[in-house]
């Protein structure tokens, strides 16, 4: 069963998380026009047992915060009359300590939760993109996917105790509201209005709070790619002083926007805890100066009271604390799913079957033919097909155990059609044939599964996935061969770091990783572009006649025309279409 099939389990933690991530975005920010929809009852309505379980934790600690305060009161008020009670003293470091344990585990196991759901996604995500077909990557912006799958993470998981902490204190503060209203409803009526109007008053900045997040949002992501293009392309800003001049303008513009919506949005929130602070004031200054006016006959609890409201205070500013990362956190669990929805509405579209299957092996082919195949490249700046670039009705024949060259000036299609001819471009016409049969009478990854591959836009992993001791021992052997052997560890199965190899090397590791899954067909895209002329010429003249000879079946991208006569079929590729060749062996110079 894949990743993205496998069933949560519906007691564990990470369907605990999934549920508190998903009702992150059912509690949308509440607006000025209809306060009492905000959402926030819906937590009440939430499916999961462990949830709710977690929600009364909330209210158990909220009771325990409360029970501490009023035994604190209780204690006060035997003290004012020169008495002192041993019990209100150890209930009161007892509800302390359920209040502390209670508080802790709400915490804990919400973060844990919600960490072992994003751990699912993580896994359930990667796994679906794994099975888009390359157009589908290509197609998304190297931005989103690295927001889908990596950045949108980071601030979820750093906002999540914050989230969890502010609504612990909303239910103590909901506490504390009614312990206070139990001494007097009227104090209540004061706090209760002092409390609305800061309500009222955040209700009209969250709108342009979650605004002006989401342009700070977009502005960070325009500074990334212009940091990133700056770092990519330092030779020619260092060339070219005029260039740099003109990127730095730009850099500086985005910067700009950047600091600008950012500090839109921190003058917003200091509004919003500014708020919430002075009213925190308001309410016990309230108590103290307008409540013995309407209520002479409370003068002497005053203390009291006032010390249950000076105990709003730190609720108060654990939930407004809590907003700007609630709306942080939404923002990230909205863009993970949007993200995957694309993905899914990308899969939907696919024809293949399920590419985990493996009923049959085919490589015992005798001819692989591309018949009549069409494939157009699609942009966003393209209104139809005709005026994308295409290749269109390529024949082709590549039978087992020769060597075909492919050539053709720059764009004009070879590597595409390399991609076409290996299942990872979807057809838009025409048939692929082994041995007369379509190939989608088989699984598609069965027919991927006969080709090896060192493409010109390559990818090295830190180690070499899917080889077993025969693979790793084929490796090491090669590596030898290569001369590269001495820039990896003994033991190649705990990875290498690529990052220190040149390019030069790079190919040759990516030739011998090829090599040691020993798969029937060997795909080679320009592998010679960047080697040295002694290494080009054992390429040609030595490795290929050897691949050839243990069985394997080549098909070689190259420009090398020297080297031509090394092919038993030469095919030409001028503006997408393909024709093979006059000339096969006895062209070019053999002396090379």
């Amino acid at each position: 069963m894949s990743l993205e099939q496998e069933p949560a389990d519906q007691n564990g933690p990470s369907s605990v998380g999934d549920t508190l991530l998903r009702s992150l975005t059912r509690l949308s920010p509440p607006r000025f026009k209809n306060p009492f929809k905000s959402g926030l009852l819906s937590l009440a309505s939430l499916d999961s047992p462990s949830v709710k379980g977690l929600l009364g934790i909330a209210v158990l600690s909220a009771a325990f915060g409360t029970a501490v305060v009023y035994f604190l009161n209780a204690e006060s008020k035997l003290v004012g009359e020169n008495q002192y009670s041993v019990f209100a003293a150890i209930a009161f470091l007892v509800m302390l300590v359920c209040y502390r344990f209670c508080q802790r585990f709400l915490i804990a196991q919400s973060s844990s939760a919600i960490e072992a759901a994003l751990h699912q996604w993580r896994q359930r995500i990667v796994a679906k993109v794994t099975k888009l077909s390359l157009r589908n990557i290509e197609d998304f912006s190297e931005e989103a996917i690295t927001d889908g799958l990596i950045k949108n993470y980071g601030p979820l998981s750093q906002a999540i105790i914050t989230i969890t902490a502010g609504v612990e204190c909303l239910s103590l503060l909901i506490f504390m509201y009614l312990y206070v209203a139990f001494l007097s409803p009227l104090a209540a009526l004061l706090t209760g209005i002092v409390g609305i109007a800061t309500v009222l008053g955040y209700l009209s900045v969250s709108a342009r709070l979650g605004e002006t997040m989401q342009q700070s949002a977009i502005s960070n992501a325009s500074l990334d790619r212009s940091m990133e293009a700056g770092i990519r392309g330092a030779k020619e800003l260092r060339l070219n002083t005029s260039k740099r001049n003109e990127f730095l303008q730009d850099a500086k513009e985005a910067s700009s926007d950047l600091y600008q919506n950012r500090s839109a949005s921190a003058a917003l929130f200091a509004e919003v805890l500014a708020s919430g602070t002075t009213a925190s004031y308001l309410m016990a200054g309230a108590v103290i100066f307008v409540l013995p006016i309407l209520n002479p006959g409370e003068k002497d609890d005053v203390s009291r009271i006032v010390m249950a409201v000076l105990f709003l205070i730190g609720p108060i500013g654990g939930v407004i604390g809590s907003i700007q990362q609630f709306n942080i956190a939404r923002f990230s669990v909205l863009g993970i799913m949007r993200f995957e929805d694309e993905v899914d509405v990308c899969l939907a579209k696919n024809e293949e079957a399920d590419d985990t299957v493996n009923s049959s092996s085919l490589e015992d082919f005798g001819v692989i033919e591309l018949d009549q195949v069409r494939y157009s490249h699609r942009s966003p700046q393209a209104a139809d097909a005709e005026i994308a670039f295409s290749v269109k009705d390529l024949n082709l024949s590549i039978k087992r155990n020769s060597i075909t060259f492919i050539t053709g000036g720059n764009g004009s299609g070879k590597t595409t059609i390399l991609r076409l001819l290996v299942g990872l471009y979807p057809r838009e016409r025409g048939d692929i044939r082994i041995d007369d049969t379509p190939v989608n009478r088989f699984p598609m990854q069965n027919y991927r599964d006969l080709f090896s591959s060192v493409f010109a836009d390559f990818h090295l992993f830190a180690k070499p996935y899917a080889l077993d001791a025969d693979g790793l021992a084929r490796l090491d052997e090669w590596l030898n061969r290569l001369g590269v052997r001495d820039k990896f560890p003994a033991d190649l199965s705990t990875g290498y770091d690529t990052h220190a190899l040149s390019t030069g090397q790079k190919k040759r590791l990516a030739l011998a990783l090829a090599l040691a899954e020993d798969r029937p067909v060997l795909i080679l895209d320009e592998w010679a572009a960047d080697q040295d002329p002694q290494t080009r010429k054992f390429f040609y003249r030595t490795l290929l006649p050897e691949f050839r000879a243990s069985g394997k079946t080549l098909v070689v991208v190259t420009h090398d025309d020297r080297y031509f006569d090394c092919a038993d079929h030469h095919y030409y590729v001028e503006e997408g279409r393909i024709t093979l060749h006059s000339g096969t062996q006895g062209e070019g110079d053999t002396s090379q």
